[in-house]
């Protein structure tokens, strides 16, 4: 079992990707170039790992502007930015809360507590993230093509696999005979 989840990257986990794009939607990351926003648009619309409800999509919440949920979140990304394995994190909901919660946490003296920062914790680790389980499903059909003419297989795949890659050894060995054999006229 690795540490960190193998398909923590834009391309390969929709849950990954919209968690990424939703704290940029929050002023809480920096922005993602609107080219490869487009890309990934594109790339995922065509996927059949998009959530089908709405409820299970990632999702953030809060009153006023002010983004206080954070729903269904990709645990790696949530750790990235918050420090939390977690799919859900909900701060306190006003600064009553806030003081009464910190008035029980200095009394205790948790320095690293969550409880400092967030009413609400879900921690979840990517092996039970149902993103994942999909991902490592034999079932799951996303990939990447790389192929100049839609009739060749692809080389390089971006599917479940060693890291997340796998090569198609055929199409690696027909693509370099054509290319030698051109060379040989």
């Amino acid at each position: 079992m690795q540490p960190r989840c193998p398909y923590a990257n834009v391309h390969r986990c929709y849950r990954y990707y919209a968690s990424l794009y939703l704290l940029r939607e929050a002023n809480i990351t920096t922005k993602m170039k609107s080219e490869k926003i487009k890309e990934l648009e594109s790339f995922w619309k065509n996927s059949d790992l998009l959530p089908a409800l709405a409820e299970h999509d990632t999702g953030i919440s809060g009153p006023d502007g002010k983004t206080t949920g954070f729903s269904n979140f990709c645990p790696e990304a949530s750790y990235d930015i918050f420090g939390l394995f977690a799919v859900l994190l909900h701060r306190y909901a006003d600064e009553i809360d806030i003081e009464a919660a910190h008035r029980q946490l200095g009394k205790k003296v948790y320095p690293n507590d969550w409880r400092w920062s967030w009413a609400s914790v879900l921690p979840l680790h990517y092996l039970k993230c149902p993103a994942y389980s999909q991902l490592v499903s034999p079932h799951a059909s996303s990939s990447i093509s790389l192929s100049a003419n839609k009739n060749e297989q692809d080389v390089i795949e971006v599917r479940p696999g060693f890291m997340g890659i796998s090569i198609n050894i055929r199409s690696l060995f027909t693509r370099i005979s054509k290319w030698w054999l051109s060379k040989q006229r």
